[in-house]
């Protein structure tokens, strides 16, 4: 379930122009995504309703909240990566019916990168078919 909103969020983003965008899920070292800047899509809370059943199909109703980690390269400033959040973030998160919940931008010594966290929540139905038993 997780994965499919993870997915939604990439897909959304995507479609939006932003390039190298990850789910959580991916192993993809650092290092094959240095370059250019990249976003990681991760959930940081969720709830879900009681489902709802029909024939051949259950509907979830949930509420998440999408955390958003774009990462500069190195020596990047905080110009750059506010202005890729500009032009392929920030559009496409509020157009996917999310609501921005928080925003940071900290300098990550880990990885000598800025990183910038924005905080989504989200809304919807998740959709799947019943098995035959």
């Amino acid at each position: 379930m997780l994965e499919t909103i993870i997915n939604s969020v990439k897909s959304e983003l995507e479609k939006a122009g932003a390039t190298s965008v990850y789910s959580a899920f991916d192993c993809v070292p650092l290092e094959k995504r240095a370059g250019n800047i990249f976003t990681v899509v991760d959930i940081c809370a969720f709830e879900s309703s009681a489902p709802i059943y029909s024939l051949n199909t259950v509907y979830v109703p949930y509420t998440a909240v999408a955390a958003l980690r774009i990462t500069a390269p190195e020596n990047c400033s905080m110009t750059d990566i506010y202005s890729y959040y500009d032009r392929y973030i920030g559009a496409s998160v509020t157009g996917a019916s999310g609501r921005i919940s928080g925003m940071t931008v900290k300098f990550d010594s880990n990885i000598r990168r800025l990183v910038m966290t924005v905080k989504v929540s989200l809304s919807g139905i998740i959709k799947a078919e019943r098995s035959a038993v």
